[in-house]
């Protein structure tokens, strides 16, 4: 009898406790993934808590609000911020970039292959953190009124990394005052990834009240999917955001304001770039949207005109097109301008559509310098066509066949190809033309974007260059210079070849600093942008690789960082070359002459110990 109670009272009070905590762990296990999924480390979060605090107690100790008190504030909110804008530094970036085990490396690799940017340090930075504020010294100073009006974001994503999704759902929330943000809607465009899919609803429908998740019933591509979530918003202002960007300070005041001033303009923030092996915010220059007659969206320079404009960096810059990733404007403006053309497949020439659009039919499209917001350039475009065919050639038929009118003929001589491809029924895009009385493109041409220059003909307004995303090159400047050495063999690296032969492996070899030839082949410069140059002519490089040995190289120099930026790290005693975008170091294969140099886990063993002198 004692036996049987004592079994009992074992099952009442020890096992009923043991199994809710094992359905509770193994739930809490279930929605974690990789990413720490209920962030209790919130930097952002905590350190406004700790302001709101810190700036009650200042309005005690002065009595209530003062000019005294609001002095102290203003102060006591920079200092906030820079230590905010601190906890993401570069150095910080590069240590959480370290590969310290296979599993990182896992990591790292599947993030690239599916995501097309660097997953590992994006999980460890988590869904909240500061990012330094890139506007221009006059638009801290711009006092925003009180605006009539409210802004729903939409945000479609498809097999998006979960971390830099949730990053930029919270850094809307963290940096978007709540009168001006009605809601958030993430459209999820049935993602394959059904597990990651199901984990950030999960999240989604836990954590954040004001954000509304839906899912399109089949695949629809981003442009018929932002439509979807369109439809779903209740906002009188539409904000369209990629599903890996953050926002920065003060970003949708401007555009609200600019909106509210005339709602037929349709706004877009000054991108930055977030780096997709670093996940450094970067700030990027004040350049305007074009294109090429292959339909090719390009970052033009600003015309000298605009350049010499005194409120340059304050007042809206027009813009013949947009990059179609982020943009604001009415909802009803939206609708009537007639969405987005539902004829087109998955992603490509929408962003050309809509611009020629906008400025044909009546509206006006304008940047907005006070507005920045980051985005990921990823490497490529992680996903295709589920039905195949080139969808960017297809739908900018449809963008020629509709708006060009005559000067259709320079797209299809330039893109041949697409003179025998289906692109479907235009009718009604075209009777939409019809409806909103919309100009022609040569009347585009001449006002929107005189500097397009037209083939055969000569425009007499300024001519000016196009030029990539990540700027225009610029003379390395040179901090310091010497051999690179590997410390325990006392042995200097330089190229197998001559020190201008591109793609040629470095080795190491005795240290020459008597003869001149010596001096030159091993003679390697640093640069203020992490570069290294073997006699100032190209660049320490690593070939791309997820398989086998990935071994330096010698390549033309870029400017872009990525695998030609260099850092010197310290562990315990030794001096480690670490490349942040593999997130690895230069090891030696072996300590002898001839030996190879490659990339490595960062352990600090002899064969990674280097210093330049």
């Amino acid at each position: 009898m004692r036996k049987r109670l004592s079994l009992k009272c074992c099952l009442i009070w020890f096992g009923i406790p043991l199994t809710v905590w094992l359905t509770f762990n193994l739930f809490s296990w279930h929605l974690k993934l990789t990413a720490d999924w209920n962030q209790p480390n919130r930097l952002k979060l905590r350190a406004k808590k700790t302001l709101l605090v810190r700036k009650d107690s200042l309005k005690k100790e002065n009595g209530g609000e003062s000019p005294k008190f609001e002095q102290q504030c203003e102060a006591l909110s920079e200092v906030f911020n820079k230590a905010l804008v601190k906890r993401y530094n570069v150095t910080v970036l590069h240590s959480l970039g370290v590969v310290l085990s296979p599993e990182d490396q896992k990591l790292r690799d599947e993030g690239y292959q599916k995501f097309a940017f660097n997953a590992l340090i994006s999980d460890k930075i988590g869904f909240h953190r500061a990012v330094p504020d890139t506007r221009f010294p006059k638009c801290r100073d711009v006092k925003f009124p009180s605006i009539d009006l409210d802004a729903s974001i939409v945000i479609c994503f498809f097999n998006e990394q979960p971390s830099a999704l949730l990053r930029t759902v919270h850094s809307v929330i963290d940096q978007t005052p709540p009168e001006l943000l009605k809601e958030i809607i993430l459209v999820d465009d049935s993602s394959t990834l059904d597990d990651i899919s199901c984990q950030i609803e999960t999240y989604v429908n836990q954590h954040l009240k004001n954000v509304k998740f839906v899912r399109t019933p089949e695949r629809q591509g981003l442009i018929r999917a932002r439509v979807f979530g369109a439809n779903h918003a209740s906002g009188k202002v539409l904000v369209f955001l990629d599903s890996h960007c953050e926002v920065n300070t003060d970003w949708l005041e401007p555009l609200l304001l600019r909106i509210s001033h005339d709602p037929s303009t349709v706004v877009v923030p000054v991108i930055d770039m977030i780096n997709h092996d670093t996940m450094e915010y970067q700030s990027s220059p004040l350049v305007r949207g074009g294109f090429n007659w292959g339909l090719h969206f390009r970052w033009d320079q600003l015309p000298a005109s605009m350049q010499s404009d005194p409120e340059l960096g304050l007042k809206p810059i027009p813009s013949p097109t947009m990059a179609g990733g982020l943009f604001a404007m009415r909802k009803d403006y939206f609708h009537h301008l007639g969405e987005y053309d539902l004829g087109m497949d998955i992603w490509g020439g929408e962003n050309l559509e809509i611009s020629f659009r906008i400025w044909m039919c009546g509206g006006r499209l304008e940047i907005i310098p006070c507005s920045r917001v980051g985005h990921i350039f990823r490497k490529r475009r992680p996903y295709g066509n589920p039905a195949g065919g080139d969808t960017l050639i297809r739908n900018s038929l449809r963008v020629a066949h509709v708006w060009m009118d005559e000067y259709k003929e320079y797209f299809l001589k330039q893109r041949p190809q697409a003179g025998h491809l289906d692109y479907g029924d235009i009718s009604d895009r075209v009777s939409l033309r019809k409806h909103l009385s919309c100009k022609s493109f040569q009347w585009y041409l001449k006002n929107i974007y005189p500097e397009q220059v037209v083939p055969g003909q000569t425009n007499n307004v300024e001519i000016y260059h196009h030029f990539p995303r990540n700027q225009l090159r610029k003379e390395p400047v040179i901090i310091r210079h010497g051999q690179l050495t590997h410390v325990d063999s006392s042995l200097c690296v330089q190229s197998e070849k001559k020190p201008y032969t591109k793609k040629a492996l470095l080795t190491l070899a005795a240290c020459d600093t008597k003869t001149l030839d010596g001096q030159k082949s091993q003679m390697w410069y640093e640069t203020v942008d992490s570069q290294l140059l073997l006699a100032q002519l190209l660049c320490l490089d690593v070939e791309s690789g997820m398989v086998g040995k990935s071994y330096a190289r010698l390549m033309k120099c870029h400017g872009n960082g990525g695998s030609q930026a260099w850092t010197w790290t310290d562990k315990g005693e030794t001096s480690l070359l670490y490349n942040p975008a593999s997130g690895k170091c230069l090891t030696v294969t072996a300590a002898t002459e001839g030996g190879n140099l490659f990339l490595d886990l960062c352990t600090g063993t002899k064969e990674q110990a280097f210093r330049l002198s």
